[in-house]
């Protein structure tokens, strides 16, 4: 009968979050996710970029030598 009584109160929270009028909630939580990911994939073809470059400076100053 518990379990029964949960399944019932979770149904109704879960409809509560999805028939929100104001649409709040879930297309936050994805925009912020969103934004978080495209904030970070930024950040790493920074960090990439700077990484080829001193690779390609350090090959460049070996080069000098041979």
């Amino acid at each position: 009968m518990k379990l029964k009584n949960f399944f019932k109160k979770f149904r109704s929270k879960a409809k509560e979050f999805f028939s929100d009028e104001y649409g709040g909630n879930l297309i936050e939580y994805a925009l912020l996710v969103g934004f978080a990911l495209f904030i970070f994939f930024i950040i790493i073809g920074v960090v990439t970029s700077m990484l080829d470059w001193t690779v390609g400076l350090s090959n460049d100053f070996f080069d000098l030598f041979r």
